[in-house]
């Protein structure tokens, strides 16, 4: 029945008493399926922001294209948040269960009260122990700051405050600043370094860049575009010739080395899913490892085209090499995995993951012909015609979907916000995302201000067909879901969230909940 041969008996026993008392079924355990338990519940911050008025939801801290907000390291995990006076706070605790400290950067103070995009990214570069931050963005001039060097690398030597941390500043190279900044996020390199990954421009119109940055030099360094805005795409909505690339997350590599990016194009809509790899850390981009690929789509026509297989025959081709000056753009050949038209509703910036096998996984929510039955078109579908989509690409190339449930009479099945995915070493996967708590079914809104966390499971050896509900935790919360994908590599799921203010832009609790994964 338990087959983690690494926790203790105690420790089965703790849990197996925690399940117990959360409510959990002892056939959750007893199937063998995968089970998440609740162990640990601390408050970052008592007094976390929140926006005073939403155009795009109330939430700062935590929102899906954030790369990271809590990130674990050597023993320690960190969180960077916007605290109630506007302030960029990094808190950290020991692990498994420390006390949060709080390092509160008050020179500087964000410049929106409305505006979700400007969240606070973070990384730590395990090979000198920087910490870095970029911050406060909307197409702005870039702000980045980063620690000390071995902050992160000795913690328990370091004096946790402020001064850890330096100035401010527009560039990554000194001297050339980087004046248009959207969705900044930090990955780690195999090697230990750090990069970094930005869009340029605006929405339907904006190229992505990313950089390098190398420990025994302390610098940034090959500032280079790599997905490019221009090229002509045509659907049942009509042409475009200008559109940006919303990556999914987290950007990452894989076991073997190889750095993996998904995406959609945002034209008036977004439309399609994109895929890519580098073999040599982000300079050379291919579309795909095999000749021939297993494509599901929706077709070319409109909305209600069955979905279709077809088989492509491609070679191994290069569609980006930064020597060159070759981008990424919508016309390379064979970028697009899942051809979805404009009219699917297909939300931007979700959730992709690598297995240990090496394989990619996709996780957005989008509609389908079958499910937009009964149902009126609209940007991004109404509650009832979305569908949770979990794609992945087996050994030979080719794309499978598997659609995850939907009952009528379960709100927490429906399409919440935006979800995330991890895969366990064993290939057994867990999705996160915020859920409405009560909603109509033709409701087309895609904010959540006082969801709650809902974790789900599926199984490398049903091939990750037998999705299904684990987990309830009740909000309400305000933020999507963020969970730290470092820790989660030690068998604990920890998630962010954040309490739903009373009244908007009153300050709230900003939460880290610890779930065993078993």
């Amino acid at each position: 029945m338990y087959r983690n041969k690494n926790i203790t008996l105690l420790t089965f026993i703790k849990i197996l008493s925690i399940a117990f008392c959360c409510g959990l079924t002892g056939s959750v355990l007893a199937d063998g399926f995968p089970s998440a338990v609740k162990i640990n519940d601390t408050i970052v911050d008592t007094l976390a922001m929140t926006l005073s008025s939403g155009t795009y939801g109330y939430a700062i801290n935590g929102l899906s294209f954030q790369q990271n907000l809590l990130v674990s390291h050597n023993g320690w995990q960190y969180a960077a948040y916007y605290n109630g006076a506007g302030h960029v706070c990094v808190a950290r605790r020991q692990l498994p269960a420390g006390f949060w400290a709080i390092a509160e950067l008050t020179d500087y103070t964000i410049s929106t009260t409305g505006d979700a995009h400007n969240t606070i990214s973070i990384g730590v570069c395990p090979n000198d122990g920087t910490i870095h931050l970029s911050f406060d963005h909307h197409g702005g001039a870039l702000h980045y700051r980063r620690s000390q060097t071995g902050a992160a690398a000795n913690p328990e030597e370091i004096v946790w405050e402020s001064s850890l941390f330096g100035p401010v500043q527009n560039y990554l190279i000194s001297g050339k600043t980087i004046s248009s900044v959207t969705y900044p996020r930090f990955w780690q390199t195999p090697g230990g370094d750090l990069q970094f990954g930005y869009r340029a421009g605006g929405s339907g119109n904006g190229d992505w860049y990313m950089a390098d940055y190398t420990a025994t030099t302390g610098l940034w360094s090959n500032v280079r575009q790599i997905i490019n805005r221009y090229g002509s795409y045509t659907d049942s909505m009509g042409t475009s010739t200008v559109r940006n690339a919303y990556l999914n997350g987290p950007v990452e590599y894989g076991p073997d080395g190889k750095l993996h990016i998904t995406w959609t194009w945002r034209e008036s809509a977004n439309h399609d899913i994109m895929y890519a790899y580098s073999n040599d850390g982000g300079n050379t981009w291919y579309n795909h490892m095999l000749p021939a690929e297993f494509r599901l789509g929706a077709g070319n026509t409109a909305q209600h085209t069955m979905l279709t297989f077809r088989w492509i025959h491609e070679g191994l081709q290069v569609i980006g090499n930064s020597l060159t000056g070759l981008l990424i753009r919508v016309d390379s050949p064979g970028v697009v995995v899942v051809p979805l038209d404009r009219k699917y509703g297909i939300m931007n910036q979700q959730a992709q993951a690598i297995d240990t096998q090496g394989r990619v996984h996709i996780l957005m929510f989008h509609c389908t012909p079958e499910s937009y039955t009964g149902y009126n078109y609209s940007t991004f579908g109404t509650v009832g015609a979305r569908r949770y989509n979990h794609y992945w690409r087996d050994t030979q190339g080719r794309w499978i979907r598997n659609e995850l449930p939907f009952d009528a009479n379960d709100v927490h099945s429906y399409v919440g916000q935006r979800p995330k995915l991890f895969i366990r070493s064993n290939g057994d996967a867990y999705a996160i995302y915020q859920a409405w708590r009560s909603t109509s079914l033709t409701h087309s809104g895609i904010y959540i201000h006082d969801g709650d966390l809902v974790i789900q499971a599926a199984t490398q050896a049903n091939h990750w067909a037998d999705w299904r509900i684990i987990h309830v935790e009740q909000g309400p919360f305000l933020n999507e879901a963020l969970a730290d994908s470092y820790r989660f590599r030690d068998g604990i799921l920890s998630v962010a969230m954040q309490d739903s203010p009373s009244a908007n832009g009153q300050s709230t609790p900003l939460r880290v909940l610890d779930f065993q994964l078993n």
